[in-house]
């Protein structure tokens, strides 16, 4: 049995509750993910989406009302997680599985995504090498998880709020970056979000810039900001070297 990080004994710190501020804020943490999704796929948009470690639902929920049309599903450890996503996304099929050994093949997805849950499994790169048999030809993959070379993390110390005791697989942006490349992958869009990591940027009125970066922008292709968020598409096979 594979090693998590998920304390199951313990109240869960990812039920989220519904509420119009909390909605309205969840959504705008979403702006970047929707924004590379239009950017890739156009108009159109992608027929399905699998999301890894669905949390409490919100993303799916989105997804849903913004591409009503398309079929969605999730992976998720924590059933006491999957019952919220379950209420807040009726039309996705959801289920219980591990990020690093979920398999739904032969199934295959225009759209995997994945929100802050990478830094959560001891072999991340097991995530990547699935998300890679899953994706569709022509798919995209958008990962973001806790950024160690960001601002707060180098200035706020022990105190920086990515480190805890369930996220076990930190890593700088760069290196987040050559984990996904390695198996497989070419990036399309590398960055981070902004300064929420910091207390006083989120504090008025500071926190009125913080989060007009996050609604105008919702990442840069920069590596100092809060949270690494990438973007990937399946890299083309290497051609046989002459001899």
């Amino acid at each position: 049995m594979n090693k998590v990080s998920v304390d199951l004994s313990a109240p869960s710190p990812y039920v989220e509750q519904d509420g119009r501020m909390h909605r309205f804020k969840r959504r705008l943490s979403y702006g970047f993910a929707f924004r590379l999704i239009k950017r890739h796929f156009g108009s159109a948009g992608p027929k399905s989406v699998l999301e890894v470690g669905t949390g409490s639902g919100f993303f799916l929920d989105f997804f849903a009302q913004e591409y009503p049309t398309a079929s969605a599903a999730g992976v998720e450890y924590d059933e006491r997680l999957l019952e919220v996503t379950r209420a807040r996304a009726p039309r996705a099929t959801c289920i219980q599985g591990n990020a690093e050994t979920f398999d739904l093949s032969p199934q295959t997805f225009d759209l995997i995504v994945s929100f802050q849950v990478i830094e959560h499994l001891y072999e991340p790169e097991r995530l990547v090498k699935q998300a890679r048999r899953h994706l569709a030809p022509g798919g995209l993959l958008i990962l973001t998880t806790p950024n160690l070379a960001g601002v707060g993390a180098r200035h706020m110390g022990q105190k920086w709020h990515g480190y805890r005791d369930d996220h076990v697989s930190l890593k700088t942006a760069d290196q987040w970056k050559s984990l996904v490349e390695a198996q497989g992958f070419r990036t399309t869009y590398s960055g981070s979000t902004f300064f929420s990591g910091i207390p006083w940027m989120n504090r008025m009125p500071l926190g009125l810039v913080n989060w007009g970066l996050l609604t105008v922008f919702g990442a840069w292709r920069w590596q100092q900001g809060e949270a690494y968020v990438g973007a990937f598409v399946p890299a083309e096979p290497r051609e046989p070297s002459a001899r």
